[in-house]
C-alpha cells in the first residue's frame, strides 16, 4: 500500500524580485487537515484501524519537507528565525564551481538589496523549512498514536527516513544539486522502532540507506534472493554499537557524453519558461554541464572525499574535508600535501567500492530463447522494487525475497518517508 501527493503555498514574488527563484512561498491556503499529506496519513490510519489479519507493508512518502518551502499554519510560523544558529556561510572559494553558478543563475546575491540582506532572508527561509519538518513530525505522531490504538504496536516495525536533505540557506543556496554531496544533502534521519529493539539507542557510527533493505528482510525473516550491498542493522537496533571503521558512499551527477541525462534536455521537455522556479537549475545544466558532472563520495567518521570527474575534465573540483576539524565542510583540503595519505586511502576505498559493486549477475537465468524462470504459484514470494533513496545516492536493486516460514517473526512493516 502506497500513498503520495502534495500541496504548496503560492509564490507571491514577481519574476524581477530577487526572491522569486528562492522557493520560499507563502503558507498553504488550506488548513493542515486539507493537505494531501494529512489525508494520506489519515488513509493509512484507517487501514491500521481495520485490523488487517495478514502481514502488510505500508509505504507512506510525504511531500514535506521539500521545496517550495511552505507548509500550513501554525507550523509555517512556528520557528523563530532569530533563535537559529548561524547557517553555513556562502561564497567560499574552496567550494566547487556549482555553488557560485547556482547563486549566479538564481540571482541570489541580489538578496543583499533587501533589508537585512541575504543572511536574514536565508534564516527566515530556513525557519520555514524547519516548520515544515515540524508539520511532518506532527503527522508522524498521529500515525504512531493510531498504531498503538490499533493493537499492532508489538508486531510492526516502523522505519522513518528521508531520501535527501536540502541546502535550505546553507552555503547561500536553496534546494539541492545533482552532484552536491555535502552532509546537508546526504546525511538524513533514519529512525527504526521495532519489537525487541533497545529504546533510545543512538548509533553514532556510519550507516547508509542501502541498509534498510537487509534490515527489513531480517526483521521479517525473509531471505534475500538478490545481490545487495547493504548491511543489516538488527544488532544495532538491539543495542549494539556500529562499525566505527565503516565507510559509506553516495553518488550523483551526469556525464557530458550522456546529454539526455541532464535536466532540461530537449528529449525530456527542454528548459521551462523563466516563470518556472526550476528554470535557473535546468538552464545552468544545459549551459554549464561540467557544473553537474558525475560525483562520488566516500565518508568515514573523520573524513570525506568527494571526487568529480568527466570526459572533459578528469578531476573537476573534487573535495576533501577533515570532519573532525571542519564538520561544516568549509575548508577543502583536497590536494594539500599534509592530507595526501588520507586522500589516497579514501580514493582507494572508492575504487574498491566500485570494483566490488559495479556489476552483478542475476540469480535467475534469463535465456535469450525464452522467458525467465517464474517462481511456482505455491512459493511464498514477496515482489518489491525498493525506491532509489535519491539521485545523489547509489540506486537500489529490484529484488525478489522469499519468505522463510520456519520461524515466526513479526512481518508488518510501516515506512514513513519525508
Amino acid at each position: 500500500m502506497s500513498f503520495a501527493g502534495g500541496n504548496n503555498g503560492p509564490n507571491s514574488y514577481s519574476e524581477t524580485d530577487p526572491r522569486f527563484y528562492t522557493f520560499l512561498n507563502e503558507p498553504y491556503k488550506e488548513d493542515a487537515t486539507e493537505t494531501t499529506d494529512y489525508k494520506n496519513v489519515v488513509a493509512a490510519i484507517k487501514f491500521l484501524r481495520s485490523k488487517p489479519t495478514t502481514p502488510f507493508m505500508v509505504f507512506l512518502p510525504l511531500t514535506k519537507p521539500h521545496p517550495p518551502y511552505s507548509c500550513p499554519e501554525p507550523f509555517y510560523s512556528s520557528i523563530n528565525a532569530s533563535e537559529l544558529p548561524p547557517l553555513r556561510p556562502p561564497g567560499s572559494s574552496d567550494k566547487p564551481d556549482f555553488h557560485a553558478l547556482i547563486r549566479e543563475y538564481r540571482n541570489l546575491t541580489a538578496l543583499n538589496t533587501l533589508e537585512g540582506g541575504e543572511e536574514l532572508f536565508f534564516r527566515q527561509l530556513h525557519a520555514v523549512y524547519l516548520g515544515s519538518i515540524s508539520f511532518s513530525d506532527f503527522l508522524f505522531g498521529m500515525l504512531m498514536a493510531a498504531l498503538k490504538d490499533s493493537g499492532l504496536e508489538d508486531s510492526t516495525t516502523v522505519t522513518v527516513f528521508a531520501d535527501h536533505g536540502d541546502y535550505a540557506g546553507d552555503y547561500g543556496l536553496v534546494e539541492k544539486w545533482p552532484s552536491g554531496l555535502e552532509d546537508v544533502l546526504t546525511r538524513v534521519p533514519l529512525l527504526v522502532r521495532t519489537p525487541g529493539g533497545t529504546r533510545g539507542h543512538v548509533v553514532q557510527e556510519p550507516v547508509q540507506l542501502f541498509d534498510i533493505v537487509p534490515t527489513t528482510l531480517e526483521l521479517a525473516n525473509i531471505t534475500a534472493q538478490h545481490v545487495h550491498f547493504g548491511k543489516s542493522l538488527v544488532q544495532q537496533l538491539q543495542g549494539a554499537m556500529g562499525d566505527p571503521t565503516r565507510a559509506v558512499y553516495a553518488e550523483g551527477g551526469y556525464s557530458t557524453h550522456e546529454p539526455r541525462d541532464f535536466e532540461g534536455d530537449a528529449s525530456t521537455g527542454g528548459i521551462p519558461r523563466p516563470k518556472s522556479v526550476y528554470y535557473p537549475k535546468l538552464l545552468q545544466q544545459q549551459e554549464k554541464p561540467l557544473s553537474v558532472c558525475r560525483a562520488s563520495s566516500v565518508r568515514t567518521l573523520t573524513h570525506k572525499l568527494i571526487f568529480r570527474t568527466d570526459p572533459l575534465d578528469a578531476d573537476h573540483h573534487s573535495e576533501l574535508y577533515d570532519l573532525a576539524q571542519d564538520p561544516q565542510e568549509l575548508r577543502n583540503v583536497y590536494g594539500l600535501p599534509e592530507y595526501a595519505q588520507v586522500q589516497a586511502d579514501l580514493k582507494n576505498k572508492l575504487f574498491l567500492w566500485f570494483m566490488q559493486t559495479s556489476d552483478v549477475t542475476p540469480w535467475v537465468e534469463d535465456p535469450r530463447s525464452g522467458l525467465p524462470d517464474i517462481p511456482k504459484a505455491d512459493t511464498p514470494v514477496i515482489h518489491n522494487t525498493p525506491t532509489s533513496p535519491a539521485r545523489n545516492l547509489p540506486s537500489g536493486f529490484p529484488f525478489d525475497a522469499t519468505a522463510d516460514t520456519s520461524e515466526e517473526r513479526h512481518q508488518d512493516v510501516l515506512f514513513f518517508v519525508n
